[in-house]
């Protein structure tokens, strides 16, 4: 990653767009104050937070 760029979400100033819910798969999704970065399903109303952890290298070739 180059000094200048900027991953969504990463520091929690930016939210990535949510585009259904891990539970149901319904789209009907709203953030939430807390927890910090966390949606809610107005449809099953669950309210989960996903997190990006990182790029895997497993199986890339050079």
């Amino acid at each position: 990653m180059s000094a200048g760029s900027h991953v969504p979400g990463a520091d929690g100033a930016q939210r990535a767009a949510v585009m259904h819910c891990p539970y149901c798969a319904e789209e009907d999704l709203r953030p939430v104050e807390e927890p910090r970065g966390a949606w809610r399903c107005l449809d099953c109303t669950r309210v989960f937070v996903v997190r990006f952890v990182g790029l895997s290298h497993e199986g890339v070739v050079s």
